[in-house]
């Protein structure tokens, strides 16, 4: 199965750098657990936009995977959205 890369966008009032904490280690531990149990998809990790107050987290696996990872791990998202990248490091 091919695997792409993909963005759950969340519109999170109120978020501070804590909750991005507890929210990667959230979703690393879902990761790992669904890992364990045969399905393939990794995190990337999450990008605040302090001023508008929107967290971006970012995976790579199958569209159903990384869905399944983002709701698992309670990631407050309004979207999830296929993305391509150049091949500058963000």
């Amino acid at each position: 199965m091919k695997e792409y890369s993909f963005v759950a966008e969340c519109f999170w009032t109120g978020v501070k750098e804590s909750d991005l904490v507890a929210l990667d280690r959230r979703v690393e531990d879902c990761v790992a657990r669904m890992t364990r149990d045969g399905r393939s998809v990794q995190y990337l990790g999450s990008m605040l936009m302090r001023e508008d107050e929107i967290v971006m987290c970012f995976f790579e696996g199958s569209a159903s995977n990384v869905r399944k990872a983002a709701e698992l791990a309670e990631i407050p998202f309004e979207r999830i959205l296929e993305t391509t990248h150049s091949g500058a490091a963000i």
